[in-house]
């Protein structure tokens, strides 16, 4: 049974397929926070916030990225498409999902515990920064993706990987748990610029898959061909699409913190 999207090397068609594990992951993502907004009201002694309009936008992202036919043509046939899932999944659902959790969910965060504080400490600027990047690196290697993504448990756990990835490295800049005083507009510009527009690991990916004469992923290179794309242009497609990508979505967010921060101070 097909319950999450993975590399078959069957020849694509456009016959629609479902992937009941992709719909059952959206579900929990949405009760587990409606779950952790009401133990916070619960904590502090108030009625649970609705959940803002952003987190059913990421919702909606991750379903997209991850189901049929984004999610199929990404896992098995096109490294461009593949690339499309990571900016999705790791860049632009992430900064609306972490819109989900209510003050009072988070203020559970705050409290005493070993788990909460290593917790608190992940979440913090400098190791998210550097858990992202070492994730970003680690789930683009060749040899890891071509293993991965050749098994739907594989395929699924960098898909994972990804989204967890996103949400800690988005979370210093979206929410204020743990309190980081020092980490200002300025800073989180700085922080996003490191960690997109002028990120080492991810010029290095881009470089790779952009000047290399071969392709680099043998999962795509070996998929069954779609009719008037080549792997070696495919490949070339997902290094401009890392490169621009990201880029777009750093200045994007950037732009709103500036604008912010010109507002308060304005």
């Amino acid at each position: 049974m097909n319950w999450w999207c993975s590399a078959t090397g069957a020849a694509w068609t456009w016959q629609w397929k479902a992937y009941p594990g992709v719909w059952l992951f959206i579900i929990l993502m949405a009760v587990g926070t409606w779950a952790w907004n009401r133990a916070g009201g619960r904590a502090a002694g108030r009625a649970p916030r609705p959940v803002h309009r952003a987190f059913a936008g990421g919702l909606i992202v991750l379903w997209l990225s991850l189901d049929w036919p984004i999610g199929a043509l990404g896992a098995g046939y096109l490294a461009s498409i593949h690339m499309l899932q990571f900016l999705l999944m790791a860049l632009v659902a992430p900064p609306m999902l972490l819109m989900g959790p209510s003050p009072d969910a988070l203020a559970l965060l705050e409290g005493p515990g070993t788990f909460r504080a290593i917790v608190r400490k992940v979440l913090s600027p400098f190791p998210a920064l550097v858990l992202f990047s070492v994730v970003v690196l680690a789930t683009h290697l060749p040899p890891i993706v071509d293993t991965l993504m050749a098994t739907q448990v594989g395929s699924m756990a960098i898909d994972l990987l990804w989204i967890g990835a996103g949400l800690v490295f988005w979370w210093p800049v979206i929410r204020n748990v743990p309190a980081q005083p020092r980490f200002g507009y300025p800073l989180k510009m700085g922080y996003l610029v490191l960690g997109m527009m002028f990120s080492p690991i991810m010029f290095g990916l881009v470089g790779f898959l952009v000047n290399s004469e071969t392709p680099l992923y043998g999962v795509f290179e070996l998929a069954p061909p779609l009719p008037g794309v080549s792997a070696h242009a495919d490949h070339q497609l997902a290094g401009v699409m890392m490169s621009v990508g990201g880029m777009l979505v750093a200045f994007v967010a950037i732009s709103v913190i500036f604008f912010r921060w010109n507002k308060e101070v304005g």
